[in-house]
């Protein structure tokens, strides 16, 4: 039985190849993951506006502002703004 069920490779390039998708999500908590898979799928140039890595919560502050979670749905509306 063939497994047409897409993998996360092919999953990341179809975001990628998808001119509707560019700077239309923003990712917290797994970030750093889910980034390597659109740079490694090609075609990133089209998807990426923007990547950071901000393990402290200093950096992040510095980024988004204060605030008193650092992944939540305040802050993901910080990043979002």
């Amino acid at each position: 039985m063939k497994n047409d069920r897409p993998n996360t490779a092919k999953k990341a390039l179809d975001v990628n190849l998808d001119p509707r998708r560019y700077g239309s999500f923003a990712e917290i908590g797994a970030g750093q993951e889910v980034v390597r898979w659109f740079f490694r799928t090609g075609g990133a140039a089209g998807t990426i506006a923007k990547s950071i890595s901000a393990y402290d919560m200093k950096v992040s502050d510095s980024i988004y502002g204060k605030s008193d979670r650092y992944v939540g749905r305040r802050r993901l509306e910080d990043m979002l703004r």
